[in-house]
């Protein structure tokens, strides 16, 4: 029964000891004293279940393999990333396009805490991100009903206004940045 808790734990966090502190749970979750070997195998069985959900629009899995590849560098991953960021490209609006080419570019810069992120990986993911936002830039923004309700708290002005504010500072970053 405590492993089946400990496992709860671990996929609701993503295996994350940040998030699971952050929320008050590390504690018990360290009391069922699991194995780095468990925790392994838990971490292949969530990445099996993520990428069988994968859906253009509910984010949740894909957010969920973009924190793996964030926290355990499992830049293996990233590549499954892209090709299902590449696949369902024509799915999305401008605002999901930005949140992609944002995801993207925070793997990027989280890489400097893995040694082994693979730079041709990265090179090419930056690449991507900046493909993205140059179509985002360079075609009509559109925005979904559901990206409409998600922008409604912001600012004062409107939401092409600011997604495209949002794409060129975006854009600005992903340049200067050095892999």
């Amino acid at each position: 029964m405590n492993e089946n808790r400990a496992k709860e734990l671990f996929f609701s966090y993503y295996g994350n000891e940040f998030f699971m502190w952050k929320d008050g749970d590390l504690d018990e979750y360290r009391s069922y004293n699991i194995s780095k070997d468990q925790e392994l195998l838990w971490r292949y069985e969530l990445i099996d279940k993520l990428c069988s959900k994968l859906d253009v629009k509910h984010n949740s899995s894909l957010n969920g393999l973009i924190l793996i590849i964030n926290y355990f560098g499992e830049y293996d991953l990233l590549k499954k990333v892209l090709y299902f960021i590449s696949d369902n490209y024509g799915e999305a609006d401008s605002f999901l396009k930005l949140r992609y080419a944002e995801e993207l570019f925070d793997i990027i810069e989280k890489s400097k805490f893995h040694e082994h992120a693979p730079e041709d990986t990265l090179l090419e993911t930056k690449k991507f991100s900046i493909a993205i936002v140059n179509d985002i830039l360079s075609n009509e923004i559109e925005i979904s009903t559901e990206s409409e309700k998600i922008l409604e708290f912001n600012r004062d002005m409107s939401n092409e206004t600011y997604l495209v504010m949002r794409t060129q500072d975006l854009l600005k970053k992903i340049e200067s940045y050095d892999i």
